[in-house]
């Protein structure tokens, strides 16, 4: 199956030019100045690029062979006419290899690239698999997008005692309190959030969910230390316990988290597990930060 960079010279003119406009939108926000990450795009935009997403995810996180129609849809998190209608177009234009299997797979190379300085956008995924390696658990890279967690890198262990439903590309609100929401809203000017999220809308982490006021969720971000490691020990409703460090640019602002997640199962020694997986956190991010004085790229 040859591989190639989008082209739409057979497209019909209303889906050339709506799928042209999504990625030139992509490409303009590579560069943003004041986010991290490409903000979440709503409108046929938006549905165009969860779509390339999940295409894309089917082909470089599973082993090869491509997804099911109604799995992409699912990842992509669309209405099933709506995903069902893109995936056709697509397939239309070549853009889509259909397998005997009735699999699909991209025939084309998408990426999400975001220029961060002071990063070393090669050793992110050499970190999240030294970490799963060493501790048999899963290891994650998780940015911080518009006002949602989007997972960037998701290494997953063969050994490890959960798997985990999030990977890469999949998003979640910043409403759960937990460790990653905590350290991520923490890098976040206060007046920000009080402009742009919903504050009635926050909650407690773990299996007994409790609502959470403003005045209590703006105190327990303001504890946080930007430099140190942040964890839920009993774990969340979905049977998950993360340990995530942030990783800074040059500028000192948020480029990414860095996670070790695992299952939420009891531990001898509580101290000395979350205190052997902050070292290695530590000696991960201390990589990725190595100062080159490069333009470095995040993914």
């Amino acid at each position: 199956m040859m591989k190639r960079i989008l082209g739409f010279t057979a497209a019909p003119p209303a889906f050339r030019t709506t799928v042209l406009d999504a990625l030139f939108s992509f490409m303009i926000i590579l560069f943003p100045e004041t986010v991290n990450l490409w903000l979440v795009m709503s409108g046929s935009t938006g549905r165009i690029m969860a779509i390339m997403e999940a295409l894309a995810f089917a082909e470089r996180d599973g082993d090869g062979s491509g997804m099911p129609a109604q799995r992409i849809v699912e990842l992509a998190g669309l209405p099933v006419s709506t995903g069902y209608r893109i995936l056709a177009e697509m397939r239309e234009l070549g853009l889509i290899y259909r397998a005997n299997d009735r699999k699909l797979l991209p025939n084309f190379s998408f990426e999400r690239r975001v220029r961060k300085p002071g990063v070393i956008s090669e050793r992110l995924a050499e970190a999240c698999a030294t970490l799963s390696q060493k501790l048999t658990s899963a290891s994650e890279i998780v940015v911080l997008s518009g006002q949602s967690l989007l997972w960037h890198i998701v290494t997953q262990h063969p050994e490890q005692d959960i798997r985990l439903r999030a990977y890469r590309g999949y998003l979640r609100a910043t409403q759960e309190l937990d460790s990653i929401t905590r350290l991520a809203l923490a890098h976040v000017p206060t007046a920000e959030i009080e402009k742009n999220w919903d504050r009635n809308a926050f909650y407690s982490a773990g299996l007994e969910r409790r609502q959470l006021d403003w005045a209590t969720v703006n105190r327990t971000i303001a504890e946080v230390d930007l430099g140190e490691m942040q964890y839920d020990m009993m774990g969340n409703a979905k049977g998950v316990r993360r340990f995530c460090i942030a990783v800074h640019g040059d500028d000192g602002e948020l480029a990414c988290i860095l996670t070790v997640a695992e299952a939420a199962i009891p531990v001898l020694d509580e101290r000395a597990h979350a205190a052997a997986i902050r070292r290695l956190l530590m000696e991960e991010r201390s990589r990725i930060e190595g100062k080159n004085g490069d333009m470095a790229m995040v993914g």
